[in-house]
């Protein structure tokens, strides 16, 4: 599957992306591993890192989500780990809250391939 849509909805579509995820880091329901294979695998993370439409503090989440797994490997890890990811879940609400919603162009197209080919 392939979705695209404006790069003025970027923030927007990538903030609530992350902020799902890390909800779902939370409450258990993914593993922090989760992150790593999906927001921080370096196809997405390296291209959303290098522009200049994606806000610092998102591209700061977007960065620190091999760090939520890593974390658990030391003393105190799973009480960091969830600090963490409230703290990241907060950056992405403060982008959330500072998209141009009255500009925004909720267009999205979208593609399914029966193969995936990543």
């Amino acid at each position: 599957m392939k979705l695209e849509t404006l790069n003025k909805n970027a923030e927007f579509y990538i903030a609530s992306l992350a902020l799902g995820v890390l909800e779902g880091m939370k409450q258990g329901i993914l593993s922090p591993e989760a992150g790593i294979w999906s927001l921080a695998r370096s196809s997405f993370s390296n291209e959303l890192l290098k522009s200049t439409i994606i806000s610092n503090d998102l591209k700061y989440v977007i960065a620190c989500f091999d760090e939520i797994d890593a974390l658990s490997s030391f003393d105190g890890g799973e009480v960091k780990q969830q600090q963490m990811i409230d703290e990241l879940k907060e950056r992405c609400l403060s982008c959330l809250q500072g998209v141009d919603y009255k500009n925004l162009d909720m267009k999205m197209t979208s593609s399914i391939n029966d193969e995936d080919d990543l």
